[in-house]
């Protein structure tokens, strides 16, 4: 039997998302998206074939300070070319951050916000999840429990989790192998302080996490 070719594992694209931030206004929409392109255009190094090309999008600019030169003054056929060279301007910007998102994920992720910034883009948060505490309380299911969840703690055998009422005394209200667990008999409508630490292999323990409270209900 033939043996398959072993393939390479496909490159998982780095999180970046680029994103657009356009005026409303129509003039000022021109003077933000004439700069970003010229800006675009004159980086070789990193865009050397922007996408969409500039005979697409250089005549849509252009419409639109033709627009806005004949609008003062103008009818409602002035005001429409006006609203419809804008709209051409935005689809066009509308492909040209995915194209710039795709060149910079190929990069040094590092030198992503320079560039950004200087053709007149940001990354966007879209997709990112904001980073988990080193310590979180939640309402359990039933009345007087709360969940604690922490980050694990490397080389630890066992999680030590306590609470305060005043955070000046403090007691072990479980101990678990897990970096979760749960405390019951708690009052409810009373604030409570909670902190964890853990036992290392060793036998030595690690610093108390930062202090989170939480109403008990």
């Amino acid at each position: 039997m033939k043996r398959k070719k072993a393939t390479a594992p496909k490159k998982k694209m780095k999180m970046l998302h680029v994103a657009t931030l356009l005026p409303s206004d129509a003039q000022d929409l021109y003077t933000h998206c004439l700069a970003s392109w010229n800006a675009i255009k004159a980086d070789k190094v990193h865009f050397a074939t922007p996408y969409p090309p500039a005979t697409e999008v250089d005549p849509d600019l252009a419409a639109l300070n033709t627009a806005l030169e004949a609008g003062p003054g103008g009818g409602s056929a002035e005001t429409a070319a006006i609203v419809v060279a804008a709209s051409k301007v935005r689809q066009d910007f509308a492909r040209i951050a995915p194209y710039v998102e795709g060149i910079l994920r190929a990069g040094p992720i590092e030198d992503a916000p320079a560039i950004l910034a200087n053709v007149l883009m940001y990354e966007s948060n879209l997709g990112k999840r904001a980073p988990k505490p080193p310590l979180a309380a939640k309402h359990g299911a039933t009345p007087g429990i709360v969940l604690l969840v922490a980050l694990a703690m490397a080389g630890v055998t066992a999680y030590f989790w306590e609470v305060s009422v005043d955070q000046v005394t403090w007691s072990v209200g479980a101990q678990s192998s897990q970096a979760r667990s749960s405390i019951a008999g708690l009052t409810p409508g009373k604030l409570y302080w909670f902190r964890v630490r853990g036992l290392k292999r060793d036998g030595t323990m690690t610093a108390y996490t930062q202090a989170v409270s939480l109403t008990v209900v």
